[in-house]
């Protein structure tokens, strides 16, 4: 379930105790604003948007920039999906990432490429199926959501939704789907298992032989065989290219 515990009084708004003890400025300006704030544990998402009706409830994972490349390169941000998705498909909530911060820090202070970056944007959009929201910065990020929050109406009439997203270990199936979905995303991945059924005869695949699943030429399969072969280095920075990074 997305909140931990029953609340006692109305909300606009269930701010996850983690996000919270990392932005209490975020807290308190969303409570000068006027909503009712609650602070718990939220098994997915950072906020959660109550409303009278439940499909017009709205689940938010918010990102800066920087915690975006750090989810991608230690694969965070495909769990993240993972669960939101599962939260719109099992109780028909509306889900949304808010990506805040200017994109050009990637190239600037990163040696990853910017349309690496791009990749795994369009992926959560159009394979995921989850829309991500540009947001100039903190002080933006907190005028959408009391925005928002404010026009799914009066706390008093919001419902709060103890939504079923569990934290369960994956099984053997989910992880090897995991794994997989980490080099090509959700829809490739899938492919390419059909393809050599084991994680094992993929790693040993060569780039020919993965161009010929459908769906990937070979400037992907070339980021593949060398996230499959490259060796690792623990001092090296993460550069190049940032699906090689998140996609192990």
């Amino acid at each position: 379930m997305i909140v931990s515990e029953r609340l006692l009084a109305p909300v606009d708004i269930v701010v996850d105790s983690r996000e919270a003890s990392k932005n209490q400025d975020v807290v308190e300006e969303l409570k000068r604003r006027g909503l009712r704030v609650a602070v718990l544990e939220l098994s997915a998402g950072d906020y959660y948007l109550p409303a009278p009706q439940p499909s017009r409830a709205v689940l938010v994972e918010r990102k800066t920039v920087t915690d975006f490349l750090n989810s991608i390169r230690d694969n965070r941000v495909w769990d993240q999906a993972r669960r939101l998705r599962q939260a719109a498909e099992t109780e028909g909530v509306k889900v949304v990432i808010v990506l805040e911060g200017w994109l050009g820090v990637v190239e600037k202070r990163t040696r990853w490429r910017l349309s690496s970056v791009l990749r795994v944007l369009d992926e959560l959009i159009l394979d995921w199926g989850i829309p991500v929201l540009p947001s100039h910065s903190k002080r933006a990020t907190v005028e959408w959501l009391a925005a928002k929050a404010k026009s799914l109406g009066r706390a008093d009439e919001k419902r709060i939704l103890r939504l079923r997203v569990e934290k369960k270990p994956p099984g053997l199936r989910e992880r090897i789907l995991y794994v997989a979905e980490g080099l090509a995303g959700p829809v490739l991945a899938r492919r390419l298992l059909a393809r050599f059924r084991t994680l094992r005869r993929l790693a040993n695949a060569s780039v020919s032989e993965l161009m010929e699943v459908e769906g990937i030429g070979e400037k992907r399969a070339r980021e593949i065989y060398a996230v499959l072969n490259t060796p690792w280095d623990e001092g090296e920075e993460a550069g190049g290219d940032a699906r090689g990074q998140k996609r192990g």
